[in-house]
């Protein structure tokens, strides 16, 4: 991704790229054991940054961090959070970005996005997809196995549960959904690029899901692929959504054998409403959404199995704040209606340990600045 000094209205840090989907069908997803309003949400926003946004969130073991770009220097940012605020960890890149962060166990971390090389002055600037982990003390950069000479970006980055970590992103190629770029590396650490079949691929990797070695899901420019340590195949996904542009932004497991999808839906009237879909009894299904103009960028589940999905709107009539969340009432039905304070645009959801919700993103200042935002979920 190339910076934002242009200050864009909606900067992201992955690409919502445009499949072919559709629909609308009535479905209750069960009942909430309690509303999801009664939540109490605190801001710990990072102190010390002006201009920055904050692209994703990742826990694991009491360890949180946030990620994104401090866009007063076009510098990466990695931030872990000590109990009482964040702390800004070193990179080993002067400039560029980091897309997406994952904790992982024994107080690991990865990080995937891209460093600047090149000065724009000079007609030399070329952004390097970048591959980093963190040790415990620093940050690294990974020896990865690139095509020779490729354009490349990565967005998404997971940890199985044995230790594989599973980066993605895609390579720069005619298809207006991209060409996938997917690669693995093992828990004794060795890199490999990962090929998918071409009646499975769904273009370049937007979101992986890596619940087993055998139970990997991936969202792409053009859909969901599961691979079942055999095998890829391109998900049926709801009949009614044919003929529609759609993307999805996100992808997460609410309990075994039930998969949700988040994203948004091209609507003539209002531009982009949000979209759901989830796997239930092997069947893709869409979740009945609020009908009104917004986009979903992320999603977690809380300890009863309630799902928190964010995004952003783009109509202040919906929310002047450009907020969206998206939780569930205690019909069983997806609304909106939590506000965390001060919040802006959301890009990304995770939980802890302790059952709290995580959520990050940025808020647009009048000045055209970015405020960097976080907030907590008790």
């Amino acid at each position: 991704m190339s910076d934002t000094t242009s200050r864009p209205a909606t900067p992201r840090r992955r690409p919502l790229a445009v499949a072919l989907l559709a629909g609308a069908v009535a479905l209750t997803i069960g009942m909430a054991p309690a509303s999801a309003d009664t939540a109490s949400w605190r801001s710990v926003a990072p102190e010390g940054l002006s201009d920055a946004i904050l692209d994703d969130v990742s826990t694991e073991q009491g360890v949180t961090w946030t990620a994104g770009l401090d866009v007063s220097d076009r510098s990466p940012l990695a931030l872990r959070w000590n109990g009482t605020g964040w702390t800004r960890t070193p990179q080993p890149a002067a400039h560029g970005r980091v897309n997406d962060i994952a904790a992982a166990p024994g107080g690991e971390a990865w990080a995937v996005g891209y460093k600047e090389e090149g000065t724009r002055q000079e007609g030399t600037q070329q952004d390097t997809p970048t591959v980093q982990h963190w040790d415990g003390a620093s940050w690294k950069f990974e020896d990865l196995p690139l095509p020779a000479d490729a354009v490349a970006g990565f967005y998404a980055v997971a940890v199985s549960p044995r230790g594989t970590v599973w980066v993605g992103g895609g390579l720069s190629s005619d298809d207006p959904g991209g060409e996938p770029l997917l690669m693995t590396r093992s828990p004794q650490g060795e890199w490999r690029n990962t090929e998918i079949p071409a009646d499975a691929a769904v273009g370049s990797t937007i979101s992986v899901l890596p619940l087993a070695e055998d139970d990997v899901w991936l969202v792409g420019a053009k859909g969901v692929t599961h691979f079942d340590g055999t095998t890829w195949t391109r998900q049926r996904l709801p009949a009614h959504l044919d003929g529609q542009a759609f993307s999805l932004g996100a992808i997460a497991q609410r309990k075994p054998g039930e998969i949700w999808a988040v994203g948004l839906v091209e609507d003539d009237k209002l531009w982009r409403r949000p979209v759901v879909l989830r796997l239930y009894h092997g069947r893709w299904e869409e979740v009945p959404t609020p009908k009104e103009t917004a986009q979903l960028q992320g999603i977690t589940f809380d300890e009863q199995d309630r799902p928190v999905i964010v995004g952003e709107t783009f109509d202040p009539a919906v929310d002047p704040d450009f907020t969206y969340v998206l939780t569930m009432d205690r019909a069983g039905h997806l609304v909106r209606g939590q506000q965390p304070p001060g919040s802006g645009r959301l890009y990304a959801a995770d939980i802890d340990d302790q059952g709290r919700i995580w959520v990050s993103g940025a808020n647009d200042d009048p000045s055209g600045l970015h405020v960097p935002y976080v907030a907590v979920r008790d």
